[in-house]
């Protein structure tokens, strides 16, 4: 049984807090929710189109601060309303895939050395990841406070500092085991 994308939700949701181009929406992604999402440009270009087929969204040029014209997407009534449609009858489906677990579950056929060594990085990984949570969440507390997105947005850094914290525990548990 095939899955439905998520892509064109996850689109509109972000066209929902402002119009944007598809390299802006990349980096809002990069910048906001890349702890818990992510999609390629492979994904947003073609979604963007369907999208604006299907009437959810509409491309239109928007001059902006330097007087330059640039093309932006903005959600449409019809879009916003399947964005609120799918977000209330969705059931949520987590993804299951994770590289890290899948190396040390099958650890005996890996060179521990090399192992290690991927611990180590996914250890940086991880330290930068919560630098960059509690960077946002400061942000979030200046600059935001007022938005009325704000709880959802802290709720779900909070997630993501606990689920780092996590990892990189279990990380550091991992890489004494398999080096005593």
């Amino acid at each position: 049984m095939k899955r439905e994308s998520k892509t064109p939700y996850a689109l509109l949701g972000i066209l929902s807090q402002c119009e944007m181009n598809g390299y802006e929406i990349r980096k809002y992604i990069e910048s906001t929710i890349s702890f818990f999402w992510s999609e390629s440009f492979g994904q947003i270009y073609p979604t963007l189109a369907k999208l604006e087929e299907d009437g959810l969204i509409r491309e239109w040029e928007k001059t902006d601060s330097n007087g330059k014209k640039k093309k932006v997407y903005k959600i449409t009534r019809p879009g916003l309303e399947a964005f609120r449609r799918w977000m209330d009858e969705s059931p949520i489906q987590s993804n299951k895939r994770n590289e890290l677990l899948f190396k040390v579950f099958f650890g005996r056929h890996m060179n521990s050395k090399l192992l290690t060594q991927q611990l180590e990085e996914e250890i940086k990984k991880q330290k930068d990841d919560l630098k960059s949570l509690k960077n946002f969440q400061k942000e979030l507390d200046s600059d935001w406070e007022k938005h009325p997105d704000q709880e959802y947005w802290s709720l779900t850094l909070e997630y993501a500092e606990k689920q780092t914290k996590l990892n990189l525990d279990w990380i550091e548990k991992v890489k004494k085991k398999i080096n005593p």
